[in-house]
């Protein structure tokens, strides 16, 4: 029963699955008390009265079921969880489709396209991990293999020791990331060799308002450049994209610069571009 609930097989009846959840044990020793009238002959007033209509009949009766106290049902990202622990599959939606959307910013690449990549090229995906396991080398370095999955498949990563002290404490089940790294083939099927991730909603970006005329200056345009390209010295590190808002009202158009000119630390990089004269702000990728 517990399963066809968290399934959604009853949500015609009652959206509310928490509270079905909770009502299991009095709806069951309702209906069988009820059973017992029917086939002892007992009828009651309610019985009486929807034997003159039979279509609403099942309608009616559930209106009369008994019912716990009220609960909240449960939050999607939950009702997710329990459709995929209790029939391996979604249902309701994916938990990573609106994410997914958010962070096309990134140009992120779907899991499924993973043997179409270059090799050693630089890949992002947005995924959630549905397993870890961490295992110790022969010389004695801690690493992992993780199991993930987008809104189109499912491919194994790969944490190496040189990386894997910085992004242990992401390495949890159930865990939404966007992650950076290159795919390798391997067995026979391709892997992602993961260099660095972040929990999707700790990922931010800088906005640059800029004007027209700032934009069509070659001079601020190449000085501009030159600022970001210093803010990004390691190569396989995370990095913030940058986006620049160019005029205003219906004219305002977005550019998202190269990933060559992303930067790693916000603040410095916000510092550095308001010294430099540009107006500039950071916002979280994904909306609060």
């Amino acid at each position: 029963m517990e399963t066809l609930i968290y399934c959604g097989a009853f949500d015609s009846v009652q959206l509310n699955r928490r509270q079905l959840i909770n009502d299991i044990d009095v709806l069951t020793s309702w209906a069988q008390q009820r059973s017992k009238e029917k086939a002892s002959g007992q009828l009651n007033i309610f019985d009486m009265m929807n034997s003159a209509g039979a279509e609403k009949e099942s309608e009616d009766v559930f209106e009369q079921a008994p019912s716990t106290s009220p609960v909240e049902d449960y939050p999607l990202q939950e009702k997710l969880r329990l459709e995929k622990e209790y029939i391996g599959f979604y249902i309701s939606d994916h938990p990573l489709k609106a994410i997914n959307q958010a962070a096309q910013i990134l140009s992120p690449i779907s899991l499924s396209a993973l043997s179409e990549q270059k090799a050693r090229q630089k890949i992002s995906a947005v995924v959630m991990l549905n397993s870890v396991r961490k295992i110790i080398t022969k010389k004695g370095d801690p690493m992992a293999f993780v199991q993930m999955e987008d809104i189109t498949g499912e491919a194994e990563g790969t944490i190496f020791p040189s990386t894997y002290g910085d992004l242990e404490p992401l390495l949890e089940e159930g865990k939404q990331l966007i992650i950076w790294g290159k795919a390798q083939k391997r067995n026979d099927k391709y892997q992602l060799i993961i260099d660095d991730a972040e929990v999707v909603e700790q990922v931010k970006m800088i906005m640059l308002e800029i004007t027209p005329e700032q934009a069509l200056d070659p001079a601020k345009s190449n000085y501009l450049k030159r600022i970001l390209s210093q803010q990004s010295p390691e190569a396989n590190k995370f990095k913030i994209p940058v986006i620049a808002a160019i005029g205003k009202g219906e004219e305002r158009q977005f550019i998202r610069f190269g990933q060559k000119f992303w930067v790693q630390d916000e603040n410095k990089a916000l510092k550095t571009l308001q010294e430099a004269g540009f107006q500039v702000r950071c916002e979280p990728l994904l909306s609060q």
